[in-house]
């Protein structure tokens, strides 16, 4: 290899140098179906257009300074080194960061995905949300349509992975049915302790997990047989209705009025018209 005379002919020179007698590579694309061969073209090829802007930008480096611009984007994570936009899936941003992210498009259908039909399968999703919340380095966007487009039938609703996740602000659809206004100003305290809540699922059931559950078991029963009847009926998961965190915190707060019913996390509009009467009529029974 003549890495004195290819590193005084410039990086992109050195480059093309180190690329033909290394690694057989000819600036000759091989045909588009080539497979894995035009796959390995590609990225060598890649390599060769870095080296010719990098020579662009500094016309006396050379190898050594392409291969700190490798080990800087590496370390980087192939971070934008310029201004500018990124558009990326959930996917794609695994162990990247940004200092604004906006995630949108937040409704139940897209995240979870509607065909997330399993409780790991649902969790895989919330993971997802997870890696795009933890991108943001300073500032972070959730949002969220009524309608997929303008003047559209405002029938969606954000992601049920936002409960508990921050204190969403929900706008109802104009001329809809106002639903009861749950508070989620100020942190949510343990009914039998005291304690700060900050879990999901002790949000949800009002307490610590450590702390004594003063449930219903009967109700609670009643409410699991209910639960596999609507299931059946409508041809979906036991979880889809509502899942075992909801049956149990109905259980133990006894909502007897539709406010109390909706205060507990999850159980929105949707929820409430679908079986709302259903769940107060269960608790009622057992006043």
């Amino acid at each position: 290899m003549r890495a004195t005379t290819t590193f005084r002919s410039g990086v992109a020179a050195a480059a093309a140098d180190v690329l033909r007698a290394g690694m057989k590579w000819s600036p000759d694309a091989p045909p588009t179906g080539a497979g894995a061969t035009r796959d390995r073209w590609e990225s060598l090829a890649a390599l060769h257009r870095l080296a010719v802007d990098l020579g662009r930008e500094a016309p006396t480096a050379g190898l050594r300074e392409l291969v700190a611009e490798l080990e800087e984007r590496s370390a980087a994570q192939h971070a934008p080194t310029v201004d500018g936009v990124t558009l990326a899936s959930l996917h794609a941003a695994k162990g990247l960061e940004w200092d604004a992210v906006f995630l949108v498009g937040l409704v139940d259908g897209t995240l979870p995905l509607i065909h997330a039909d399993t409780p790991d399968q649902v969790e895989e999703e919330r993971r997802l949300l997870y890696v795009g919340v933890t991108r943001a380095r300073e500032h972070l966007h959730l949002s969220w349509a009524l309608a997929r487009s303008p003047g559209g039938r405002a029938s969606r609703r954000p992601s049920r992975f936002l409960d508990g996740l921050h204190a969403a602000t929900r706008t109802a659809a104009p001329g809809a049915a106002k639903s009861p206004k749950k508070s989620r100003s100020g942190p949510v305290q343990c009914r039998v302790c005291g304690a700060v809540l900050l879990a999901a699922v002790e949000r949800k059931l009002g307490r610590c997990a450590t702390c004594p559950s003063d449930r219903d078991d009967v109700l609670f029963d009643s409410l699991r047989e209910w639960r596999a009847g609507r299931a059946k009926e409508l041809g979906q998961p036991a979880y889809c209705v509502f899942t075992d965190a909801t049956l149990v915190a109905i259980a133990e707060q006894k909502p007897a009025t539709v406010a109390a019913l909706v205060a507990i996390p999850g159980i929105g509009q949707a929820k409430l018209d679908k079986f709302g009467d259903d769940v107060l009529d269960l608790v009622s029974a057992r006043s």
